[in-house]
């Protein structure tokens, strides 16, 4: 085997492969924690009412109409 005669060519390629396993772990890790991994479940979607919770929107409020008169 030509990597057991060559000690510089068995510590490149055991860096390169050790690199490459350590990146793979670590996209790995990043997309579970933004839940992208495809085994991952759907996250549950909220209806979200825009200005719902805006003291002063939920109220009515009565606006001034012009009266059309008529001579």
């Amino acid at each position: 085997m030509k990597l057991r005669k060559h000690p510089v060519l068995l510590a490149i390629v055991s860096t390169f492969v050790l690199v490459i396993v350590v990146a793979g772990i670590y996209g790995t890790w990043l997309a579970g924690s933004a839940g992208m991994l495809p085994w991952q479940p759907e996250p549950t979607r909220i209806a979200v009412t825009p200005f719902a919770d805006i003291p002063g929107f939920s109220e009515p409020a009565a606006t001034p109409t012009a009266i059309a008169q008529t001579d």
